[in-house]
């Protein structure tokens, strides 16, 4: 993630048997950064599902990417589904990178 500048990457939620899952209807995704696993603080990501083919966008703007200090965070994307039902579909780091140029 570039300070400053907009955030985006996708992902794709599958079944045990590894096919997409249709989460059109039913389903929440969340996404969020924390420096630490036990942090309080963290940052939400804006999220979509753009259908039946299981894929989920995460993004962030400019302006708020700009707020985030530099350094490593932890993030994870999960559905809740309307049953009560949560999946995490991925899991990982974010390396935020200082912005240089300044207006």
């Amino acid at each position: 993630m570039d300070q400053g500048a907009d955030f985006t990457f996708g992902c794709t939620a599958k079944d045990a048997s590894g096919l997409p899952m249709d989460i059109s209807s039913g389903y929440t995704a969340y996404c969020q950064m924390r420096r630490y696993h036990s942090s309080t603080d963290y940052t939400s990501l804006v999220t979509s599902i753009t259908g039946a083919t299981g894929d989920i966008v995460v993004s962030l703007g400019a302006t708020h990417t700009a707020a985030i200090k530099q350094g490593i965070y932890f993030y994870d994307v999960e559905l809740h589904g309307s049953d009560s039902t949560v999946k995490r579909v991925v899991q990982g780091m974010i390396t935020v990178y200082p912005e240089v140029t300044r207006f």
